[in-house]
């Protein structure tokens, strides 16, 4: 028979890994947790109703993933990013969402198809300025792809990039551009064309970048 302090246990360790690491991530994007700011283990284990074990497992995987550092004496911190850090993240996303749309045009179905619409219309209409929609849809190209490689770097390199949502979220009227660059996107999959595909992708994070680096020098000179 299960000890109450057992079960107590039992239901502590039902909150895995990853979900601990979705979440602090997602706190960074919130701003909850900004760069050069430490992270309290104590904290995340309340939040999350853990033990220390899954929560250090936690800030592992996000320290190798460039997210937090430990400093000695210090602990752990939000890594705090230049805007060199951003244009090697976002040249290095282009390539890879640009690898990931031309080889999804060759799979894609009819299904796909609208299911990206109908991430696109979500992120048109939605209330609060967030980028999770759009990371959705980048990544439903990259599985419909069918290679887990650029999956798995895709995915990385977004987590590393919430550390610039805070600081520099998206704003209300890039939401406009960037639904008409995805649906450019999504006509060029419709058509099984990968070059099309390719080149509306290529041309939408070169928007993107701009803005973004933009918004980032004039946030840093206000710092």
């Amino acid at each position: 028979m299960e000890t109450p302090e057992a079960g107590m246990q039992n239901r502590k360790e039902r909150v895995s890994v990853q979900q601990i690491v979705d979440g602090v991530v997602h706190m960074i994007h919130q701003g909850v947790f900004r760069p050069g700011k430490p992270i309290r283990e104590v904290e995340l284990c309340k939040q999350f109703n853990v033990s220390r074990t899954p929560v250090r497992e936690a800030l592992r995987l996000l320290q190798n993933n460039g997210v937090v550092k430990y400093i000695p004496r210090c602990g752990v911190q939000v890594v705090e990013l230049s805007e060199q850090d951003l244009i090697y993240l976002t040249d290095t996303r282009t390539v890879l969402e640009v690898l990931s749309t031309r080889e999804a045009a060759l799979r894609i179905t009819p299904e796909q198809v609208e299911e990206l619409r109908g991430i696109n219309r979500d992120f048109l209409e939605q209330k609060e300025t967030t980028t999770n929609l759009d990371n959705q849809f980048h990544l439903t190209i990259a599985r419909i792809s069918g290679n887990p490689c650029v999956v798995e770097y895709i995915q990385n390199l977004l987590m590393r990039q919430a550390l610039f949502a805070s600081t520099i979220p998206m704003q209300p009227q890039r939401l406009a551009h960037s639904y008409e660059e995805h649906e450019a996107i999504i006509r060029g999959l419709e058509l099984h064309d990968p070059e099309l595909a390719a080149k509306q992708a290529d041309i939408h994070f070169y928007m993107s970048q701009k803005s973004l680096r933009s918004k980032l020098q004039k946030y840093l000179e206000t710092k």
